[in-house]
């Protein structure tokens, strides 16, 4: 089901579309994603530096010299600035470690944490990276930013300090988390709207399409000779051309009928002529019967081409032939010609035995096979019809000799190399053939119920 709908030019955009574009705004989503989530980092690193000097600036050493072997210390305010670094649990934290790796000093926000230790935050730092700011996202909880300072404490002697500044990431990660939220709700709602406009883009833009299939139509019922209408740029090369060719085709075609029409009227004559003389000479006998063979066996395959070349079959002809006034007709007449045959002939026609041609083509047609059921019948004849997937469906059956299993392919060959001699089967069967192929139709033999051949037509049916 798929496949076939994918047949069409609108449904294999829209399908094209449908897949294309969640990639599309999935793409723009992870990108834009990532965006956001690398600027809330950045604020976080500024915010954290911002820390880091506002305890630089705060630390002090104390102005008593220190005593032997005494361990320095820097002295922080009881309150900083930040006011985040004096409620508990507010989430921004401070550490400040000493250089054997001592915590000295903490902000009191951190009354109710458990302090990390010197080694947890990161290893010691070389000298020549003094006052060097390092950022860390650990385990997605903390936001973490440390710097070691070479304090001078005393004349030629340098002390390390270690400044810390946490922050956890809730109100990061509750941040990046709505705006998530945010962002694929405003992406899926663009791409319902994105396939509603491509939607209602493509039916606007294949319109031009629909109008052409639609002059077409109305070229190939009959209702004009061509394709009309104004058409897109891009169409309108094609529909020219199309017009050309159609009116090539008409020329050819009846240039075609024309001469043929005129070669079998030119030679009926002087044939009709030559068969009347022979019925009145005075020659050899077997001379005389193989000639009149030989010219009527001519004027024959003359009849056959005339037939074809009136016939007034074009594709495209708008005529329509209704069934049932042809086969009354013609049952009515072939009844009275073999009277004497005393043949049963009934038929049965669906409703809408309507063909989509001309009538004189339908007429030569029922007439040829019909002739050949009441001549080779022996006492039974039947006509039936129906309609199925646009076809118009008829079977002639007799109760005559029917034809062999191994003829029936053979005398059904399209065209002009069907074979004519076989008993039963002559010209008439091959003007039938040729014309149903003419329409696109299709004709088969097979053995009747009541014993004898049963000729089977498929014709377009119409509308």
């Amino acid at each position: 089901m798929l496949s076939k709908k994918l047949t069409s030019i609108r449904a294999r955009l829209f399908f094209a579309s449908a897949l294309l574009l969640p990639i599309f705004l999935g793409v723009t989503g992870f990108f834009l994603d990532r965006a956001f989530q690398t600027s809330l980092i950045t604020a976080e690193k500024t915010r954290l530096e911002r820390n880091i000097y506002l305890l630089y600036s705060a630390a002090d050493l104390p102005t008593k010299p220190l005593r032997k072997n005494e361990k320095p210390r820097l002295v922080m305010p009881k309150e900083l600035r930040d006011k985040d670094f004096e409620r508990i649990n507010s989430g921004l934290y401070a550490y400040l470690f000493n250089d054997k790796k001592e915590l000295i000093w903490q902000s009191n926000s951190t009354s109710l944490q458990t302090p990390p230790t010197y080694d947890q935050i990161s290893p010691k730092l070389n000298a020549d990276q003094s006052a060097e700011i390092i950022f860390e996202f650990e385990n997605e909880n903390y936001f973490i930013a440390y710097s070691d300072i070479f304090w001078e404490v005393a004349k030629n002697r340098e002390v390390p300090f270690r400044f810390v500044a946490v922050h956890d990431s809730e109100d990061f990660i509750a941040e990046r988390n709505a705006y998530r939220n945010q962002l694929w709700q405003w992406l899926g709602a663009v791409g319902v709207l994105l396939l509603i406009a491509q939607t209602a883009i493509l039916r606007w833009g294949l319109n031009p399409l629909k109008k052409l299939a639609v002059a077409l139509k109305a070229m190939q019922s009959g209702d004009t000779s061509d394709i009309q209408g104004d058409h897109p740029d891009e169409l309108q090369d094609i529909v020219d051309n199309l017009n050309q060719v159609l009116a090539r085709e008409q020329a050819l075609r009846q240039r075609y009928r024309n001469s043929l029409s005129d070669l079998a009227h030119s030679l009926k004559t002087p044939l009709a002529v030559m068969q009347a003389k022979l019925s009145h000479s005075s020659a050899d006998e077997e001379l005389q019967q193989l000639a009149a063979e030989q010219v009527a066996r001519m004027n024959q395959v003359v009849t056959y081409q005339l037939q074809r070349a009136v016939s007034s079959q074009q594709l495209g002809s708008h005529q329509r032939a209704d069934l049932e006034p042809i086969v009354h007709r013609l049952f009515n007449a072939l009844q009275k010609v073999y009277a004497d045959k005393n043949i049963h002939a009934d038929y049965e026609l669906a409703p809408h035995s309507i063909f989509a041609g001309d009538e004189q083509d339908l007429m030569e047609v029922i007439g040829n096979i019909t002739e050949n059921a009441f001549k080779y019948g022996k006492s039974r004849v039947h006509l039936r019809s129906q309609t199925k997937d646009k076809h118009l469906l008829i079977s002639i059956g007799d109760d005559g000799p029917g034809v062999p299993p191994e003829q029936q392919t053979r005398i059904l060959e399209r065209g002009h190399r069907l074979d004519t001699s076989l008993p039963g089967q002559g010209i008439g069967l091959a003007v039938a053939a040729d014309i149903i192929h003419s329409y696109g139709g299709k004709l088969t033999v097979n053995q009747s119920a009541f014993g004898g051949a049963q000729f089977e037509l498929s014709l377009p049916l119409a509308s």
